[in-house]
């Protein structure tokens, strides 16, 4: 068996004219918490939707997004944008009372949110997340959120 020396991503080769050293956001990103709360009426209908706070485009979601939902009003909880609502989670609430729709080492791990949205390009400033009612609200309640992402330093 061959004996080799190989390099992360992390690495750049400074001899070789086509190597760049990596994005300072993979090296050195920022970790940035927003935490939140929305309430929704018990006479919430289907198609609601409710703004959680903007991430920039380019942000890396980190593992540590979690959403308490056990007090939801509303049978499903749907993570995503305006115009596709369960781009980041869609799960009963039943499911479980704490939901992380980020999880370490998956198919996602090391996307910007751009990529994880599956557009094509980064749109470039901010994307606003939501949070959507799919069908009536079945009672009042509320849905406490930590948006965690890695940002440029």
């Amino acid at each position: 068996m061959a004996v080799v020396t190989g390099k992360s991503d992390l690495i750049a080769d400074y001899l070789d004219p086509n190597s760049y050293p990596p994005d300072t956001q993979f090296m050195r990103g920022r970790l940035i918490i927003a935490t939140g709360t929305v309430i929704n009426a018990s006479t919430d209908n289907a198609g609601s939707k409710y703004k959680l706070c903007p991430v920039p485009a380019d942000a890396i979601l980190d593992e540590r997004t979690a959403l308490q939902v056990q007090n939801w009003g509303f049978a499903t909880v749907n993570i995503g944008t305006k115009s596709d609502p369960t781009a980041i989670l869609s799960v009963a609430r039943s499911a479980a009372n704490v939901q992380n729709p980020v999880a370490f080492g998956d198919a996602n791990h090391g996307k910007r949110l751009w990529e994880r949205l599956g557009l094509a390009a980064s749109p470039g400033g901010d994307i606003m997340l939501y949070v959507t009612g799919p069908a009536d609200a079945t009672a009042a309640g509320t849905l406490k959120f930590s948006i965690a992402y890695r940002y440029r330093t």
